[in-house]
């Protein structure tokens, strides 16, 4: 035992660790555990400088993992419009208008969370109703599910958006209606990244983990642009969080991994990511048959077999993890293709290679998931925010058998399948309690798993896909002394109440960074 422990916490400790589950104190020696014990154990290795942490009646868990961010999309949602909880055209307007007032003419307005199916007219403002509000300054909204942009007559302009491009939406004299929807929303996306400096990309990234660190999240994924991933290594060390990058590429060109190479970055350190597909509710993810709602759309693919393969092929032979969003049933075979055909002809015995999403899949396509060692970064939120509390929503676009085949978590855990939990914030927002809330309380009951299953989804599992669990995700001897206090054991409140649960602290290295003011 450490003589000279530095911190003794102190409370009902999970440890995640199948070894010992249970413990009643934590020894820190700097920014590491060094024991996991009984308390009367570990009291007895303590000196005079020792502090304690009494969390007496409080639950302790590993710090929660996010495997799926957009980080600093996420800090410009902080500091934009909210419209998150807006019910109405008419208030949607208001809250811009307010923003316009204190904004000086010229500069852009960025609006964030927008639902259009939770405001009574289901729809967006229209271009009219933008430009009533402001025609001197540049207005956005972007839908929570990022895959629409709302623009006004300034922002459209500005931003130089072709008529002609696939995705933006034109009326009968050709004219852009405002409305941007996939693939041209992510060029949109990529249009407002390169309006903020490096100082602005920064204060992003501050605002993004502040907001985390209240949900008990400790680590994160953040999937950004190869500029912002060295802005991120550049300055991760000044972030109140840890963050594993995810370089992304939309669209993908035959350089992409050179870049990654050429910026200096080292295959261990990050994840290589692209698109396969679009969204269900944009109806721009691939499927086999058509939308229900829409007979004509199977959705789109964003690349041909080929170049899928040859992105593939690449980032794994120069020894890159590979992580490819795909949410229905056609993008996901082409993801596994692609995954099968390298892994063939290159084997690698522990190449974790994910799938983004993973929505709507067919047993078959699970097995396969499987069998190649694929592994899974899922985001149970989406279920109450997307598809609806009882399905409803994805129940009208797809029917009533592909629902069936949504977020199937049991049948995925079933096949011993590595799945880590996300969020995709700022799609949804970070809130690991309520992910693990949806997976026990799933309202297809017999994809429900426990509560065990759905925290390691969140801990050691979001540690195991991003190859940090010699360092993160349990409560053992040697690891990082990251860990979330919550006010109630979620394995003694009822199953339905898990979402109810407050995080009390978030601790990171042994030091509080964050504490619920009651």
């Amino acid at each position: 035992m450490d003589k000279s422990i530095d911190i003794v916490v102190k409370g009902n400790v999970i440890t995640m660790a199948n070894q010992q589950p249970r413990a009643e104190a934590i020894g820190i020696k700097g920014e590491k555990i060094v024991s996991v014990s009984s308390l009367k154990e570990i009291e007895a290795s303590v000196d005079k400088a020792t502090k304690f942490i009494d969390l007496t009646g409080k639950t302790i868990l590993p710090g929660f993992i996010d495997t799926h961010t957009h980080a600093l999309a996420t800090g410009r949602s902080r500091l934009g419009v909210d419209l998150s909880s807006v019910s109405s055209i008419s208030e949607t307007l208001t809250r811009i208008k307010d923003r316009c007032k204190k904004t000086p003419p010229r500069k852009w307005v960025f609006c964030w969370e927008y639902n259009r199916l939770m405001v009574k007219e289901k729809r967006f403002p229209d271009i009219a109703e933008l430009d009533s509000v402001s025609m001197k300054h540049p207005i956005s909204i972007q839908h929570y599910d990022t895959h629409f942009f709302m623009l006004n007559s300034l922002a459209l302009k500005q931003l130089g958006i072709s008529p002609d491009a696939e995705g933006v939406v034109i009326d009968s004299e050709r004219n852009p209606t405002g409305l941007i929807k996939d693939p041209a929303s992510t060029d949109v996306w990529y249009h407002i990244i390169g309006l903020s400096d490096n100082d602005k990309r920064l204060e992003q990234l501050s605002a993004m983990a502040q907001k985390a660190i209240t949900t008990g999240t400790t680590s994160i994924h953040a999937k950004e642009n190869l500029q912002d991933i060295c802005l991120i290594l550049k300055h991760k060390d000044i972030l109140p969080i840890r963050i594993k990058t995810l370089p992304f590429f939309y669209p993908l060109t035959p350089e992409s991994i050179d870049e990654v190479i050429e910026a200096g970055i080292s295959c261990d350190s990050v994840c290589v990511a692209t698109y396969a597909d679009g969204s269900i509710e944009g109806r721009t993810a691939a499927l086999y048959e058509p939308y229900t709602d829409d007979p004509g759309t199977l959705g789109m693919l964003y690349y041909t077999d080929d170049e899928m393969y040859r992105f593939v092929e690449k980032a794994h032979q120069a020894g890159f993890q590979i992580s490819i969003h795909a949410e229905s049933d056609r993008s996901i075979d082409q993801v596994l293709r692609a995954y099968e055909k390298v892994l063939d002809k290159y084997p690698r015995k522990d190449h974790r290679h994910r799938i983004e999403h993973f929505e709507i899949a067919t047993r078959k396509q699970i097995r396969q998931v499987a069998r190649l060692g694929v592994t899974l970064g899922m985001q149970p939120m989406f279920i109450p925010v997307c598809e609806g509390p009882d399905l409803d929503y994805y129940r009208s676009l797809l029917g009533d058998e592909r629902v069936k085949r949504g977020h199937v978590f049991r049948s995925i855990l079933d096949e011993e399948i590595l799945v880590s939990g996300g969020s995709d914030s700022p799609v949804t927002k970070m809130n690991p309690l309520g992910g693990i809330h949806a997976c026990v309380n799933h309202p297809l009951k017999e994809q429900r798993i426990d509560v065990y299953e759905a925290i390691e989804m969140f801990t050691i599992n979001g540690a195991k896909i991003g190859f940090e669990e010699e360092s993160k995700g349990s409560i053992e001897p040697g690891k990082l002394a990251d860990f979330v206090v919550l006010s109630h054991d979620p394995y003694l409140v009822p199953r339905e109440n898990i979402g109810d649960i407050k995080v009390e602290m978030t601790i990171i290295g042994g030091n509080i960074v964050y504490r619920r003011l009651v």
